[in-house]
């Protein structure tokens, strides 16, 4: 018999919890991680930003729903459940992931191959390639794998775990954290009201819709359990629900939705404050080729290298190009650390605004002519890519094209790409490459500053460059520009070269024509750029006048000149860059270009580009002259000529020492004094601000929990009904007692509670039964004073129960839920005390 009364209670149970997966309580679930996993899906939208991936994330939730729902309804085990959603994703994954690669058969088993390996090496894709990847080759498929994984779990533990069911929110919360983990690092939108201005509108928008439809679907499961809960009980013995437990559980929905609203406004008003000035950090911040970039040697400290007989006639590579592309650019230097100009910065690591990142189908140009060039790799190495214009796309070809497409970083903020496959660029490589390039070449004089003061440390400024601007007497602005570059090309004089031999010169040389060769030392270090113009000062002193023929004094090439120019530009509010490149056109007869679109080592080139005010980049030529030598003067006041050989080792070419930039200045001159700067005070303030912010929001649950009993302990204490505060009282002895580990037993009387839970010397609990018995069997109610003397009686209980533990043991009562716990199981059994 028992066995079978054991057997009907098993069925009992199976029954209740089928019933239990009722219509409401399935469409309820699904509604909610449904809207989790959208919320997630538009937190990665900013990756893709294509119409396929709508149609990917709908796809994608609609099946992880179904996988879930018939799971739970036909009873499957968690492995057929995972196994039924690893096939899904491989036979959806291929057409929904890699849409572009089903369309040619050569690609179809690259596509399968990356949906297959996408659990493993997809993730790589993702943080290397230049956001939105549009839908290029099987980059979606990691997010359709995720959206697929986190939503079939998500809804297997709403529908199934009867006590897991917690972690549903949190497994469907983290493909929003993916999303902002792997999207980009700008933000997007603004919202301003007044002074108040919330940056990023669109990202606070995608987290404040995720934080309420997690805290929704926790309230509403928690409201459904009850109601549930309760309507057992109704069916049971006809209980119903009184409307002071409607109120209660109103009061606690009301306090729970308070204490969330007032944690959103508190961020959304701290939030701008606590962030302004700081730049948005995700994983793609830290994954970049800028690593191998700064290991690199600059390519303008090589530069002479190319004009090396065995090396000059080399061709390095072939263009075939519109017209209207009339430069190749290998690298762009944008620093200058007072030693060499560099393509990071040397204080941050970075390359400008943006990172290098892989470049998917195309990229978003500028505006500007769209061009195309195809380029054919001959004797040329490194990893500096040529690209003409901003780039658009580039398509390589040959075998290893695949390995290339993957080693191509491209700096959209410098226009620089680099190639760091192995072994990357070599002789037959060749690409398609196409851009966007200016439409109109910009005359320099008409430009407008865009810096009000100089960007250069002035530690790495010569003084001898600052006078010699001042004493040029130039116009101010882009005339002002113009007018220095030209005077400094003018009275420069072409070099390539430390020391030649007279007997067989070199075969630069002999391409200059008339040419008189002057010694110039490599390098383009502060002293260098120091001694240059210190030469230029020194003659126009002594010479005077305007004369460029007669003002020439400083050897050099475009290493020395095109440093000295940006650093020119600098001072008058430029900013300025140099680029190392070739030129395939030019309406300056003295510069060499590209023949027949073959560019040898001999036309390598450096020039700079620099900004106007409204951003946007103009070239400007800073090669030197060679058809005017250097004066007389300058030549008999030099050293004379040695005739002893030269041996071969004191002409090569080396980089300078490492030498103090300002060597060249008078160290001895005292700095002015600097205003106190408060940056750091600033700084300081701002991150204690989060610090107790952060405080506050983690210590937000204690204080709601402390909050929580407070209110209840006060509306007990403090009711209108002397008799309403006896009865409060007691309830408040029990639940005090409750969260201090005790137990009380089910269904007895006053006095038996009290005898279970006054196991201390001392206690009055059995003082405190009989006398809220009394209180409420009495035919004469309390007055006013037996609740006062009741509630003393309470709280010294309340400080016995205290006494008897630790200090972290009073923590954990204070902030313990058993006493709410306790009020939920026992709601049945009032309210049937209620009914009656």
């Amino acid at each position: 018999m028992s066995v079978d009364a054991a057997g009907r209670r098993a069925r009992a149970r199976r029954d209740a919890g089928r019933r239990e997966r009722d219509l409401t309580f399935t469409i309820g679930n699904v509604a909610f991680i449904d809207g989790l996993l959208v919320v997630g899906a538009a937190a990665s939208w900013t990756i893709s930003q294509s119409l396929w991936f709508v149609l990917l994330a709908g796809v994608g939730i609609a099946a992880a729903t179904a996988i879930a729902l018939v799971g739970a309804i036909r009873g499957w085990a968690w492995w057929l459940v995972a196994a039924v959603t690893a096939g899904v994703y491989v036979v959806a994954g291929v057409p929904l992931a890699a849409p572009t690669m089903i369309t040619d058969p050569a690609t179809i088993l690259g596509a399968v191959v990356g949906v297959l390996t996408a659990p493993v090496t997809g993730w790589k894709n993702l943080l290397t390639l230049e956001l939105p990847i549009g839908i290029y080759q099987a980059t979606l498929a990691p997010i359709l794998l995720l959206i697929l994984a986190l939503g079939v779990l998500a809804h297997s533990l709403a529908l199934r775990a009867p006590r897991a069911w917690v972690l549903a929110a949190p497994t469907a919360l983290l493909l929003t954290v993916f999303g902002v983990a792997f999207g980009s690092s700008a933000v997007s939108g603004a919202f301003t009201v007044g002074p108040w201005r919330l940056t990023g509108a669109w990202e606070a928008t995608v987290g404040l819709a995720a934080l309420l439809v997690a805290f929704g679907w926790y309230l509403w499961r928690s409201i459904h359990s009850r109601r549930s809960a309760l309507r057992a009980a109704r069916n049971a013995n006809g209980a119903r629900l009184t409307g002071r437990a409607n109120r209660t559980l109103g009061t606690r929905i009301a306090l729970s939705a308070g204490m969330l609203v007032v944690a959103l406004l508190a961020g959304v008003l701290v939030a701008p404050w606590a962030i302004a000035g700081s730049t948005r950090d995700v994983i793609r911040t830290a994954v970049d080729p800028e690593l191998r970039v700064r290991e690199a040697l600059t390519p303008l400290a090589d530069y002479r290298t190319a004009f090396t007989d065995d090396r000059y006639d080399q061709v390095m590579f072939t263009v075939s190009a519109d017209e209207s592309v009339d430069r190749i650019r290998l690298a762009t230097l944008p620093f200058y650390d007072g030693r060499v100009m560099r393509a990071t910065d040397p204080l941050t690591g970075t390359a400008g605004d943006t990172a290098f990142t892989r470049v998917p189908a195309t990229l978003t140009g500028d505006s500007g002519q769209e061009v195309t060039a195809d380029i054919r790799i001959g004797a040329y190495s490194g990893i500096w890519v040529p690209t003409a214009g901003d780039l658009v796309s580039i398509d390589f070809d040959g075998s290893s094209r695949a390995a290339l497409a993957d080693g191509f970083y491209y700096n959209s903020d410098a226009a620089m790409g680099v190639e760091l496959a192995d072994p990357g660029l070599q002789d037959g490589v060749a690409y398609e490459q196409i851009g966007r390039v200016s439409g109109t070449v910009r005359d320099p004089g008409t430009l407008t500053p865009a810096l009000s003061k100089p960007a250069v440390d002035p530690a790495y400024v010569p003084e001898s460059l600052i006078s010699w601007i001042e004493t040029q007497d130039a116009p101010t602005g882009g005339a002002g520009l113009a007018e220095l570059i030209q005077r400094l090309r003018a009275r420069g004089l072409l070099s390539h070269a430390l020391s030649i031999d007279p007997a067989t010169p070199p075969t630069w040389m002999g391409d200059l024509g008339q040419y008189t060769f002057e010694p110039s030392r490599a390098g383009h270090s502060t002293d260098r750029i120091g001694a240059l113009f210190t030469a230029l000062l020194d003659k126009q002193n002594e010479v005077g006048g305007t004369d460029d023929a007669q003002l020439v004094a400083a050897s050099g090439d475009d290493e020395q000149f095109a440093v000295a120019a940006a650093l020119i530009a600098d001072q008058l509010g430029f900013p300025a860059r140099v680029v190392l490149g070739t030129r395939l056109s030019t309406t300056d007869d003295s510069l060499s270009t590209c023949e027949d679109g073959e560019c040898t080592s001999g036309d390598l080139a450096a020039w700079i580009e620099v900004a106007d005010a409204d951003g946007t980049w103009t070239a400007i030529d800073t090669s030197p002259q060679y058809a005017v030598s250097l004066s007389p003067d300058i030549q008999q006041r030099r050293d004379p000529q040695n005739t002893t050989e030269v041996e071969p080792e004191q002409a090569d070419t080396v980089l300078p020492p490492e030498a103090d930039p300002a060597d060249s200045t008078n160290q001895e001159e005292e700095e002015p004094n600097a205003p106190v700067d408060l940056a750091w005070l600033w700084a300081t303030l701002r991150i204690s601000g989060i610090v107790v912010f952060a405080l506050l929001i983690l210590l937000l649950p204690v204080f709601t929990v402390l909050m929580a009993k407070l209110m209840r302990r006060r509306a007990r204490r403090e009711s209108p009904d002397p008799l309403d505060r006896v009865v409060g009282g007691w309830e408040e002895y029990v639940d005090t007692a409750v969260d201090h580990g005790k137990q009380p037993p089910q269904a007895a009387t006053r006095t038996e509670t009290a005898e279970a839970l006054s196991t201390g010397i001392g206690s009055d609990g059995s003082r405190l039964a009989v006398l809220a018995d009394r209180s409420v069997f009495a035919p004469v109610p309390p007055t006013d004073d037996d609740g006062a003397r009741f509630w003393e009686l309470v709280d010294a209980e309340r400080a016995r129960l205290r006494d008897e533990l630790g200090w972290w043991g009073r923590w954990k009562a204070r902030l313990s839920l058993r006493s709410f716990a306790r009020g939920v199981r026992q709601l049945a059994a009032r309210t049937r005390a209620g009914g009656r």
